[in-house]
């Protein structure tokens, strides 16, 4: 399923606007348009919303660990750092450690479980970076 027509599937996703800049296997670019709505009480960006960003971007390269419809990816935890207010809209890139794909494509192969974990880093507008993050995501099977 495309990437677009995915995110379109989640009401949540959906409500936030998130927009689909680059998909490109294991590297994606998503971002989300700033609007009145997604503001904290300083006019910027609320924290909630840039989570959001960056934790969707994140199940999407985890999701493609493995072949559609093999595991859940389900968020184990989350090591978060804001850098920065950001100005306008934001763009998260989320990147996978290819070795660590493929140990976690093996363990999963051997055990039917495994982790693994997913870098962000999000820019605004003006291209300053704004968030840093790590995700990992249980990759467990399908019943």
């Amino acid at each position: 399923m495309p990437l677009a027509k995915l995110l379109a599937s989640i009401p949540y996703v959906v409500w936030h606007d998130v927009k689909v800049d680059e998909d490109a296997g294991q590297r994606v670019v998503l971002r989300i348009p700033f609007r009145d709505d997604l503001a904290n009480y300083v006019g910027s960006f609320h924290a909630g919303a840039l989570y959001t960003l960056a934790e969707t971007v994140a199940g999407v390269v985890a999701d493609r660990t493995l072949p559609v419809g093999e595991a859940f990816v389900l968020l184990k935890d989350a090591h978060i750092r804001y850098t920065r207010r950001p100005k306008g809209d934001v763009s998260a890139h989320a990147t996978l450690d290819e070795t660590g794909a493929a140990d976690a494509r093996q363990l999963f192969a051997e055990t039917k479980r495994a982790d693994i974990a997913v870098t962000v880093s999000m820019t605004d507008e003006e291209g300053t970076s704004v968030f840093e993050g790590q995700f990992t995501y249980a990759l467990r099977p399908r019943k």
